[in-house]
């Protein structure tokens, strides 16, 4: 299995991971009519997005959408497919750039930036821990409401799991294992060790 790439989100003037999701309302690609298919073995689930802050209000910025062989190119909330944000990665795939539309997400993400070593992590989403920093944003109805700087208590948990490998506990189910590093639960991306 190979670690996936994570949606991103612009903050603070950097691009972040996002590593957690509690609430609803991101960007939801099935609901806007796609089939999603897998892009590399590092996007299974078949699409990746871009969110970034207008003032306090959070906008789909760009999306990029596995679709099968053959599918024709159709818009979204009015952007045309065009060139990739990620050529290096998805080269063929509906590409959707500076597309500028409200997302009504409630809830909160954890998000990081500049990735530090926790050792190899070989499959699903990077997590919180595995940044240097790291910020928990919330949400009401697409609008910021609160922004905590979560570096330090990231950096603490880093510490605590220094002398392990990412990989399943002790006497869990590797698929139970697997389910997790998927989920973008805060319970993974943030453990208490």
């Amino acid at each position: 299995m190979t670690g996936q790439i994570a949606d991103e989100v612009m903050h603070d003037g950097d691009w972040h991971s996002i590593t957690a999701v509690e609430g609803t309302g991101l960007f939801d690609v099935a609901a806007h009519g796609f089939e999603p298919t897998v892009i590399s073995t590092a996007c299974y689930r078949g699409s990746v997005c871009r969110y970034r802050l207008e003032g306090r209000r959070l906008v789909l910025d760009a999306a990029e959408i596995g679709a099968p062989a053959g599918t024709a190119p159709v818009a979204l909330f009015g952007v045309e497919p065009g060139r990739s944000a990620y050529p290096k990665v998805f080269r063929g795939r509906l590409s959707y750039v500076d597309i500028g539309a409200p997302v009504d997400f409630t809830g909160r993400l954890l998000v990081g930036a500049e990735v530090v070593d926790i050792g190899r992590l070989h499959m699903g989403f990077r997590p919180a821990y595995g940044f240097a920093r790291v910020w928990e944003l919330a949400f009401d109805e697409g609008r910021l409401t609160a922004a905590a700087d979560r570096s330090a208590e990231l950096a603490e948990v880093r510490r605590r799991l220094a002398d392990t490998t990412p990989g399943p506990a002790q006497g869990e189910p590797a698929r139970d294992w697997i389910g997790r590093t998927f989920s973008l639960s805060f319970a993974y991306s943030w453990p208490d060790p």
